[in-house]
This record gives structure tokens, sequence and C-alpha cells, in this order.
């Protein structure tokens, strides 16, 4: 699964050990369910039967199985000739389970067959068998269903085993409106058409078997549905029938993707040395879907804004965007569906695998993008910075019950589990790695596994112990920090000896000894003016101190540095002499150090800061000498973006001279580059010609650069009274916040308006009703902003539930007036908490309004009073435990994040705000 807006602590709440999980008994095993549903898109509920043909392996007088929101109607247990009802039914809301009771004891030592007669709800929740809305072309307002079964929400459709290792095949059919489409993770095999006894035309559409899996991977779409097909190839193997699926009168929009993964399921039959084992291939566009997408087998579910874009005025981001996504679904289908997790607490081997070879992938198929550069900026740095807190997690994360699941899903699993597999992949080699995949996935097709068991594989391929190797990286929380404590030159020998050390790195900087009782075995790759960027040269760190040797001068112009390209998952700590060397090598020879390296030279100087560890005048230094070099290359100049962003919402609470002197930063860095770029995009133009053009004039906008500003609001001003071509798609965006946040008191409604029916015009295209939903929190009008909180953001005609939080982080980071705006979010959550508990069904999903409407909070009193409202102080009986139940067993991670990341930004703030503005004084 795709996570759009993915986002610990020293409790432990969930389980240690395996006997500690809440599972079903062990007296019963799936063997094939023969599921029959019938949904009906009037009333939204759904009759069903299912027989379970199971295994005993006890002897018992119970079945217990999932369920949840269901209403059963009758169970029976067949064994031989032997046929029971149940005497009674019990529910465990709790444990999400029912519990069927019979006269007869079911005996161990054969099969049985358990018959469920049941009712559900396609409810509007995003999850289980679930309901989607959308007005059609004549305005009329419309409904398809859908399943969301990941992580454990098989259960809603109907009773299972609702466990990733309690695998079986599936047996489906649909019984539908006649002129809808049905589909399911298999072909269909028959279609019988008849008028049922409401005198409705149907239809009973029945699916081929499935092979042997997971009940979070079966899948239904019901709805009125197009497609665009075409055949993959993959060399050596049967040809896949792959089609996307979009509402109808969309299916054009499929195209870009159709080609994207029909691509993908070639590259990686071969990758994998393993076929594609299904006949077809699915994509489905669905308007409301909570998840970026879902890797369903056969049958992969998607956001309308992860598979749909109109080719020719789609932005590059949003291609780059599709690829991407449905690489790392696509992925899955070999890793986590033909092989899966045995539980939970592996949900990294799944989620971490699929991030990296989904851009494996895309890197591919469009070598052109530079993606592992990209890479650095847009997954690695996210990991290094989560995992950056004491209230982080381990990748391998110990999962009691299915309530624990959803705050799992998150960078660690992502971000940081991919940068560890990226990491081991470069120290092993591209081959040896592939090597150990492919003959894992051999020994374990149709079967589960835990993390050992990849391990065991690659180690068998590189002939050195995984397992031990990668312990710390996935069973402890954090990474290292390599200090360098000397350098010591040998002029006979030309060579350099470094002494390094390596400690947890902790963004709050406090680090106490029984923190860092880890030693990470950690890979070294080395750069210097001899060995250029082709001839790094490789060292393994696996003690808390050592010294690592490579060949050196001290010729004029003479450099090294560690961590070559971001390959491996730490930062590094040099001595002041040589960071002053390195920005002055930057300023004359700004080539001799990758983009990846330069991207981590900004950003490691800036966290170091936040720990404590050193002045944040290094990241500033930094990145001057970057812009007076002439810095031009997109993913350099976006980490450069990111971290000003970062420092002036750590500064709202400061001087406006302090923050003004931040903005100048950016007017240096991006100021001249926008009359260089100017606004045009040529058709033909390079890929990152068009991103850069984008990204600085989104800077220059930011940073107050007047004339950019003007520029793009007479741009937006003809673009809203018709000319479309005033603005190009890939600065609408841009233009739109810039519109709303320059705007007076006079004309800001207007805009407000003018966005607003943009985005409710049914040939917008929802990448760009995305933008607008972000954009709308820029407005410098109180008046505005309420109605945004209050009115629009709660109305599910405009705002759909997936797309909640970008309104939210819109108004957040994308407002100016940060002091106001900030405090009167958190107000806001306070205020709406009810009614937005009732929004969100799964409690751990509220983390993300709390985590948006509190992270960015500054101050000692902010914390405070954040932590004070999550205990529930001045709270009594029901009202207390409830907010204790909602963030302490919902949303604690986000709880715990939140409050570190306040106190980190504060203590920061606190310690270089006199420094900044000294810098500014002397810089500007």
């Amino acid at each position: 699964m795709c996570m759009c807006n993915v986002q610990s602590t020293e409790q432990n709440v969930v389980g240690s050990a395996s006997e500690d999980r809440e599972i079903l008994p062990a007296a019963l095993k799936p063997i094939n369910y023969d599921l029959w549903l019938q949904p009906d898109l009037t009333s939204f509920t759904f009759d069903g039967t299912v027989a379970i043909s199971v295994s005993v392996h006890e002897d018992t007088t119970k079945v217990v199985l999932n369920s949840k929101e269901l209403t059963i109607h009758k169970a029976t247990v067949t064994q031989g000739d032997l046929k029971q009802t149940a005497t009674s039914i019990e529910f465990n809301k709790a444990k999400e389970t029912v519990t069927f009771e019979f006269d007869s004891v079911i005996v161990a030592g054969s099969s049985a067959v358990v018959y469920v007669e049941f009712t559900g709800v396609h409810n509007d929740q995003l999850h289980g068998f679930y309901r989607s809305s959308y007005n059609d072309a004549e305005g009329n307002k419309r409904h398809l269903v859908v399943t969301q079964f990941e992580a454990c929400d098989a259960r809603q459709a109907f009773p299972s085993f609702d466990e990733p290792a309690l695998k079986a095949t599936f047996d489906c059919t649909l019984v539908v409106d006649a002129d809808l489409a049905a589909l399911s993770n298999m072909n269909e095999v028959s279609s019988t058409a008849f008028v049922n006894t409401a005198g409705r035309s149907v239809k009973e559409v029945k699916f081929a078997r499935t092979p042997i899996m997971s009940t979070y991977l079966l899948a239904f779409v019901v709805g009125d549905f197009e497609c665009v097909e075409t055949v993959a190839k993959p060399a050596g193997a049967n040809p896949i029938t792959v089609r996307v699926f979009a509402l109808r009168g969309s299916a054009s929009q499929g195209e870009f993707a159709l080609g994207v993964g029909a691509r993908t399921l070639e590259y990686f039959s071969e990758y994998f040395n393993e076929a594609y084992p299904l006949p077809k291939c699915d994509m489905v566009a669905i308007p409301d879907f909570g998840a970026g997408a879902m890797e369903n087998w056969g049958l992969v579910t998607y956001r309308n804004v992860a598979l749909l874009c109109n080719e020719a005025t789609a932005t590059t981001k949003a291609k780059k965007g599709i690829a991407y996504v449905i690489a790392h679904e696509l992925a899955h289908q070999w890793f986590g569906n033909l092989v899966t997790m045995s539980w939970w607490n592996d949900l990294w081997l799944n989620e971490g695998f699929a991030t990296f070879v989904g851009w494996l992938a895309t890197d591919h198929l469009f070598p052109e993008w530079d993606i592992w550069t990209g890479y650095i900026t847009g997954v690695y740095t996210n990991a290094l910075s989560l995992d950056s807190f004491r209230s982080s997690h381990p990748i391998q994360v110990d999962v009691k019950s299915a309530n624990d699941i959803g705050q799992i899903f998150d960078a660690i699993s992502y971000s940081k589990g991919s940068s560890v597999i990226r990491m081991l992949n470069d120290f092993l080699g591209g081959q040896i790695f592939m090597d150990g995949v492919r003959t894992y996935l051999q020994e374990f097709k149709y079967k589960n596994t835990v993390t050992a068991d990849l391990w065991r594989h690659l180690s068998a391929s590189s002939g050195l112990d995984i397992s031990t190797l990668m312990h710390g990286w996935t069973r402890e929380t954090g990474y290292p920090l390599l200090t360098i404590e000397n350098q010591e030159y040998n002029d006979e020998e030309k060579t350099l000896s470094v002494t390094l050390s390596q400690s947890r790195f902790l963004a709050a900087g406090d680090l106490k000894p029984e923190e860092d009782e880890v030693t990470w075995w950690v890979p070294i790759t080395v750069v210097s003016h001899l060995t250029g960027k082709s001839g790094a040269t490789k060292h393994v760190l696996a003690e808390k101190n050592g010294t690592i040797t490579f060949p050196y001068d001290a010729s004029e112009g003479a450099f090294w540095k560690l961590n070559f390209g971001a390959s491996g998952l730490y930062r590094v700590k040099y001595q002041a002499a040589h960071v002053a060397q390195i920005g002055s090598l930057l300023q004359t020879n700004l080539s001799a150090f990758s983009a990846g390296d330069r991207i981590m030279f900004i950003n490691d100087a800036y966290m170091l800061s936040t720990a404590g560890l050193g002045p944040i005048t290094s990241a500033l230094d930094m990145i001057k000498a970057l812009a007076l070099a002439g810095e031009s290359e997109y993913n350099v100049l976006s980490q450069i973006k990111t971290t000003l962003d970062a420092l002036s919402s750590s500064l709202y609470r400061e001087d406006a001279a302090t923050r003004e002197g931040v903005k100048q930063l950016g007017r240096l860095v991006f100021g001249d580059k926008v009359a260089a770029f100017g606004y045009d995009f040529p058709e033909t133009e390079e890929y990152f010609a068009r991103l850069t053009r984008s990204l600085v004039i989104e800077a220059a906008a930011s940073a107050g650069v007047e004339s950019v500003q003007a520029d793009l609001r007479e741009r937006f001003d003809r673009f809203v009274a018709g000319d479309a071509s005033a603005l190009h798609p890939e600065i609408r965006g841009i233009a739109y916040v810039n519109a709303l946040a320059t705007s007076d008191a006079a004309n800001v409604e207007s805009v407000f308006t003018a966005l607003l029916a943009i985005q409710a015009n049914p040939k917008t295209q929802d990448s760009e009703k995305n933008e607008i939903l972000r954009a709308l929190g820029s407005a410098n009008s109180p008046a505005l902003i309420d109605r945004l909180i209050n009115v629009i953001l709660f109305d599910k005609e405009i705002v759909r539930m997936q797309d909640f939080m970008m309104v939210l982080i819109g108004l957040v980071n994308g407002n100016n007036e940060s002091a106001v705006i900030r405090p009167l979010m958190w107000q806001w959550f306070k205020n709406n908490y009810e009614k937005l508990r009732s929004l969100y069904h799964n409690k751990s999903a509220l983390g993300g309004p709390f985590r948006a409407c509190a992270m960015t909070l500054i101050g000692d009193d902010s914390s405070a009073e954040v932590e004070s409202w999550a205990r529930g102080d001045g709270l009594e009986g029901e009202e207390l435990e409830t907010r204790k139940k909602d963030t302490v067993e919902g949303y604690y991670r986000a709880v715990d994040q939140t409050l570190e990341s306040i106190r980190t930004r504060t203590a920061l703030a606190n310690r270089e705000k006199d420094n900044i503005a000294a810098w500014v004084a002397s810089n500007f």
C-alpha cells in the first residue's frame, strides 16, 4: 500500500512476543472461501454468504472468526455427514471476532465447511466494503462500491480468518446491476443476467479461483467504469492483460498509467526471475480512496490523482508520482502478495522493499529523471528526520492487535525501510542483492515469511552474516552520527587515516548514555579528489570507534567526504576546518561533489544545528556558498528551499527582521533565476528544466521577490478571466497560493471565490483540485479562514475525506500569518475534536489532524499546553477515559512525535535566533 501522506514512544503498549498477539485460535485453518456478495448501491447495504473450507487441527465446539460491523443471520458447520447450526453467536467488539458455538465436537484430523449468512453496510469511511460518490457528466450524483481491506478490514465484508498468515484460495461471485462493471482479483469466468425479486435487471458474475493468498489482498469494485487495455509481454512468460479502469468518460486519462503498468510488469518479471502468476492486472481509479493506492492482487486500486492524468497537460511531478505509485504497487504483486509477511510486525518487509524497488523500476523506465538523487530529498531525508526523534520506533515493531497496526504505516516502515534496503543493495552490489531476493521468492512463494528469511537468503548470496549486520538497523530505534575525531595524512604513502566514532543521532541533542548503547554496522563510502565520483572507496565501521584509511594527497584543491551519494543511513559531523574547506571549494568547484553530496552538506549542517552540535550559521554559509557558485541543480535547489522553509517555520514567533533575513537568503538563491528561466514551458523541454523553472518561481515568490509576485498575479488574473494559456499547469498551484497570499482585503474574497469555482468544475483535473485545496489556506483574511475551517472543510461535496489533510497542511504551512494561524488551528482542533472523532472511524487516523494542527507550534508554553490536552487534564470520568484511550491507544506515537518536534524546534529558535540575526546583519 502506498500512503500519500505518510508522516513512538518509550512507552510500549504493543506486545513484545508472538504469544501476546491477539490472534484467532489455532483449531481451524482456512483452505478455501466460496464467497457470494450482493451489493446495493441505493440502500448501501450488502447481502452475503461464505462457505469456508477448513482443516481441523484441534477438537473444538467453537468456530471463532474475525467479524466487524456485520449482522450474522445464520451459521453452520458441516463435517462429513454431520451438519450443525450454531446454538449461540457471540461478538467481541474489542477483538473484532464472532464466536459460533456448536453442540457436537468438530473433530481434529479432517476437514469441515463453515457456512455463514450475513449482511453488512457500505460505509463512507474508506475501509471495508465502502461506498464512493461522484457526479456524472450530467451532474447527477452517483455511487460505486470498492474494497480496502489492509490491514484488517476484510472482516467488515465477510466473516473470515483475517490474518496475513492464514492464506487460502477464494472463489468469488458478485450480483450487481446489469449495467455496472464488476471486478475482482481474478478474471471473469461467467456472467448470467436475470431479473431479481425486486424487478431489477442484474447479473451474477463469477470469477476464477485465486491463488492462495491473504484476506487483506482480496478486492472488489462495482461501478460504472470503462477501461483502456494493452498486453504486457514479459520475456519467457505468458502475456498479461493490463487494463486501466476509470469512471465513464475518463478512461482516456489512463493511457500514461497503462503504458507504465505494462512496462513495469515486464521489468519485475525479469528482476525477480518469476513470472507474474495471474492472467490479468487491472488498475482502477477510485474517487474516494484513503491511501495512495492498494496492491490487491490483480486488482490494484488507486486514488484518481495517483493513476489518471491528461498527458498533454499533466505536470512533470504528477507523471513522476503516477509512475512511482504504479511501480510500488506492482512490486507488491511479488513482494507482499506472492510472498507475504507472517504478521504485521514485518510490515516494513512489504513496504520498505516495495518503496526501494518501486524507485528502481521507475529509474529503469525513466532514466532521464535521475531518480536516486530525487530519492535523497524525497525519501532518505524523510527517514532521517522522523528517526531522529527518541519517540521513533524500530523498523520491526512488535504488534499486538489490529488496533495498533495503523500507527506503523509511517515513514519508518516506508522511508527508513527502503533506505536500509538501498544501503544494503549498494554495499552488496545489485547482482548479489538481486540473487538473494530471487532465491527468497522461490522458497517462499505462496507462503509467509519473517525478516530473518530474507536475511538468510542474502547471507547465502553474499557470504556475509546479514542478520547480524542488520540487527541494529531493523530491531533498534534510530541511526548513527559519525563524528570525525581526528585525521592523519601520510605524505610518504599518500594516504589519509580518519578516526571516527559513532553515536545515536537525536534531533533534540540531549543524548543520554543509556540511549547510546547500540553499535551499528556502518558501511562507509569515501569520495575524494583522487577517486572521483566513480571510484569511491568502501569501508565498514562496526565498533563505537575506528579508523579508515584511503588514498589521498595534499595537492591544491584536495578534498574528501564520507557517505558518497548518501548511500548509508547516517549523518556526518566534520571538524570545523573541514567544513570551511568544503564551503570554499564549493564556491570554486561546484562539480567536485555530486548533487546528492551537496544536498547532504545542507541537510546535515541544518540538523546538526537543531541538535546543538553545530551553529546554524554553518547551514546558512553552505547555502550562501552554493548560491554564489551558481547552484542550478534542481534537487539541490529543492533542498535549499526545504531548509529555508523549515528554518522560517521555527522562527515565526521571532522578530520580523530575523524572519526577513531568512527570506533575503532565499532571494539571493532564487531571485535572479526567474528572469533566466522565464514563465514559458516549451513542449519539447527537458525534464529537469521544467521542474527547476517551477521551483525557482515558487521559491522566489515565497521569499518575497515582488516582481515575481506581480508577474504571477497578472497571469492569474488573465487565467481567471478565461485565458487558459496565461498559466501553464506546472505553475498554476504556485499562482493560486500567490494570489491569495498577496491579495489585499478588497480583493482576497474574489480570488477565493474564483478558486472554489475552478475546483467545483467537473472538468478540473484531480491534481489541480488538490492544488486548490492546499492553496485555500493561504488566504490573508480571518473571515475566509473561518469559513474554510468551519464550513468548507466539513462539506464533503467540496472536500472529500481523503483530501481533508490537504486543507489542514495548506493552512499551517502555507499561510504567511503563522503567528496567528498556527495557534488558531490548534484551538480549532480542540474545539472540533468530537466532530473529528466521528469523522475518523479509526482512532489511529486522528493522529493526522492532531499532528497537522499541533506539530508546527513553537514555544515551551505550546508544548506544555499540547501535553496537558493529550493527558486529558481537567477532564473527569468517561471524558477522561475516552481521551486517554484515544491518545494512549489510538495515536500515542503522533502525540510523542509532535511534542518532541515542538520542543526541538523551540530549543533551536531560542539557541540560534541571535546568531541568525547577527549573520543576517553581516551578510546583507
